[in-house]
């Protein structure tokens, strides 16, 4: 980490974000520890605008959720969010970015530092950067920034949160429609001993949903569950083109 103390720095730090501020001293403020400046913390440190750029990425990845997953739950849906916003996931984006060299912090404090402290900076500083372009160049460049840099990791979490229970997702959703049960059935089997397989389909009346194959009957249902999700997933998108 180096001083503030160069415009070409500042000019680094634009190129790497892909925006250009008209107030530079608030980019500068967004990267700025409050062990800096203890005295005027509340005005120079990153601590008010990492409040700000928190709540925005929150409605941002709420609202994201809610158009990509409309078969979820709302249970579902808060579980992903919680999630994304997470510093977990936040460390890992600012890391990704590059943010930390660029971190003004009090040396003193950065001896102390060990890894888990150099993610938490980075997330506080992607948290503060959203609500710096919020600020400095308005809502629609902090959302196209957020689109950008934090969304992609949607899709990523969602194959972990979503995917725990896809039996029990596909059988809230084909009671809410149908108010019937999703069926399972053993299509094919083949093989003997340690060497079997299974072919699972899983039915809504008589209209096949999707079918999996594994060595059991259990983890091939589960299969089936999950590419019957994916199937009223992609049928919900194309109705929401049309």
């Amino acid at each position: 980490m180096e001083e503030w103390n160069a415009d070409d720095k500042l000019t680094d730090l634009e190129t790497l974000l892909q925006v250009r501020f008209h107030d530079r001293a608030t980019l500068q403020r967004a990267f700025t520890h409050h062990s800096c400046c203890p005295e005027t913390a509340r005005r120079d440190s990153y601590d008010t605008l990492e409040f700000l750029g928190d709540a925005i990425i929150s409605a941002h990845v709420v609202e994201y959720i809610y158009r990509s997953f409309p078969t979820a739950s709302e249970g579902e849906m808060t579980a992903l969010k919680s999630e994304v916003v997470s510093r977990r996931v936040f460390a890992r984006v600012g890391q990704q970015l590059g943010l930390f060299p660029f971190i003004c912090v009090d040396i003193a404090n950065l001896r102390t530092f060990n890894e888990r402290s150099r993610d938490s900076l980075c997330a506080d500083v992607l948290e503060a950067v959203v609500g710096a372009i919020h600020i400095d160049q308005g809502s629609e460049v902090a959302r196209a920034f957020v689109a950008r840099t934090i969304l992609p990791m949607v899709e990523l979490v969602s194959q972990q949160v979503l995917d725990t229970n896809p039996k029990g997702r596909l059988q809230k959703i084909i009671l809410n429609r149908s108010g019937a049960l999703p069926r399972y059935r053993v299509l094919e089997q083949s093989g003997r001993n340690n060497d079997r397989s299974f072919r699972v389909g899983v039915f809504e009346h008589e209209t096949l949903l999707g079918t999996g194959e594994a060595s059991s009957i259990k983890d091939a249902g589960r299969l089936a569950a999950r590419a019957a999700l994916e199937r009223l997933q992609a049928e919900s998108n194309n109705q929401g083109q049309a």
